[in-house]
């Protein structure tokens, strides 16, 4: 498992979880105007690799607030995460500053991967990913994984406004910019989301994907890849 990031996240017998990386297996992305037979390969060196139960389901991720059943769509599903109750199962989504969220409960029976940028969070998409869980909010953890960091999110005043709404908005998540515009959180913003459903156990991965190059960036390279964040069940 050479160069995969493996998060500092306590999880129950049998579940796993791992994000892929610039070096390994490289751009897992089809959408990004890659070498098809490129990707095709990465994700295969990704399932060997990880030794993974089976394939990811990949999501067509549109910044949504979407979740999916694992169990019941196919790959390619327009969503922008992916639920499992089920054993020999993987939830993964691909990002490039946007945060990834990865969720289990704490008997290991249930597991979620979360695509959210700043639009998935105001639109609810971490809500809405909870309500597929059976277990109570308390007994859930979550991992925010690599995403941009606030001293690289510029925003304006849209933002703002969305997250003021939710009362989201304090002197931690958005620092005025001397160009009148805002430094956003957006991994604190992902743990408000997280606490406001009742989650506890959430642990930071504090990587930013635009300052390092390990991690793919959209604003750093706007013709980049996109890396994996994984959780499965064995």
């Amino acid at each position: 498992m050479s160069h995969y990031f493996i998060p500092q996240w306590t999880l129950p017998s049998g579940v796993r979880a791992a994000i892929t990386t610039v070096q390994s297996p490289g751009n897992l992305a089809a959408h990004v105007g890659a070498d098809p037979a490129a990707v095709v390969r990465h994700r295969r060196q990704l399932c060997r690799q990880l030794a993974l139960p089976c394939a990811p389901k990949w999501l067509a991720q549109y910044h949504s607030n979407i979740p999916v059943d694992f169990c019941r769509v196919r790959a390619g599903a327009a969503a922008d995460a992916i639920y499992s109750n089920q054993s020999s199962s993987v939830c993964a989504v691909l990002t490039a500053d946007c945060l990834p969220i990865l969720m289990c409960s704490a008997d290991g029976q249930e597991i979620a991967a979360i695509h959210a940028g700043w639009r998935g969070l105001a639109a609810g998409i971490v809500g809405r990913t909870c309500a597929q869980f059976a277990a109570q909010r308390g007994t859930l953890s979550a991992y925010i994984g690599p995403a941009i960091s606030q001293t690289a999110f510029e925003v304006g005043d849209d933002v703002y406004r969305e997250f003021e709404q939710l009362g989201w908005v304090d002197s931690e998540t958005f620092l005025p910019h001397i160009t009148g515009k805002w430094w956003a959180n957006l991994p604190l913003l992902a743990e408000y989301a997280l606490r406001e459903q009742g989650i506890q156990t959430i642990v930071q991965s504090n990587e930013c994907t635009f300052s390092k190059a390990d991690w793919y960036s959209y604003r750093r390279n706007s013709t980049c890849g996109r890396f994996a964040s994984l959780i499965w069940r064995s």
